[in-house]
């Protein structure tokens, strides 16, 4: 009797042990890889008011060498949309993710980008896509509170913050390759719609 207790106990320890310590599965180690600490260098912190946030990303927009990407829930800041157009027309690759209902409504900014050559997607797949962010060639992310909207620079309390960080660039890319294949094309920019008359 006493020797099949001892089994028991024996074997209860030992799947103890082996349940509390399992071998770790490709999710496990994705999950730990993806929670690993990463460091980034703060290349620059803006706040608004005073304004000037939209200076000095323009600033890194102009500095780009390969590729940029934004996803942004308003974007009405035509300085902005600018230096994208410019990005484009010097041979990057520029990609803009808005939110659908919000870009259907953005008659400034989005023709600018198109006629830039700029790649425009109008996102509906969540109730909201609100987003604020961009990715410099691979290296440098940009985000905060602040929308790139004109409400931002000149009236609102927002903020950003610009990093250096592959593998941080290289998890936001990854997310917004994400938003981009659930987005759709816009390649014609939105009709304003005119008051019928009486």
């Amino acid at each position: 009797m006493k020797k099949h207790i001892l089994f028991l106990l024996s074997a209860l320890f030992l799947v103890q042990t082996v349940w509390a310590n399992p071998e770790p599965t490709k999710n496990t180690r994705e999950t730990a890889k993806a929670d690993a600490p990463m460091t980034a260098e703060v290349l620059a912190v803006f706040f608004t008011p005073p304004t000037g946030a939209a200076r000095g990303l323009i600033r890194y927009l102009d500095g780009a060498k390969k590729s940029i990407q934004v996803m942004t829930y308003s974007f009405t800041y035509l300085e902005i949309a600018d230096a994208l157009a410019r990005a484009a027309k010097r041979g990057l690759e520029v990609q803009v993710i808005q939110d659908g209902p919000t870009a259907a409504n953005n008659f400034d900014v989005i023709p600018v980008l198109l006629k830039g050559g700029v790649s425009v997607r109008g996102n509906k797949a969540h109730r909201i896509f609100h987003h604020k962010v961009m990715i410099i060639d691979g290296e440098i992310v940009v985000t905060g509170s602040y929308n790139f909207t004109n409400s931002a620079e000149k009236s609102n309390a927002e903020n950003m913050i610009v990093l250096r960080s592959t593998p941080l660039a290289q998890q936001y890319y990854k997310n917004f390759i994400s938003h981009w294949e659930r987005s759709y094309p816009i390649t014609t920019p939105p009709e304003r719609k005119t008051a019928k008359p009486n």
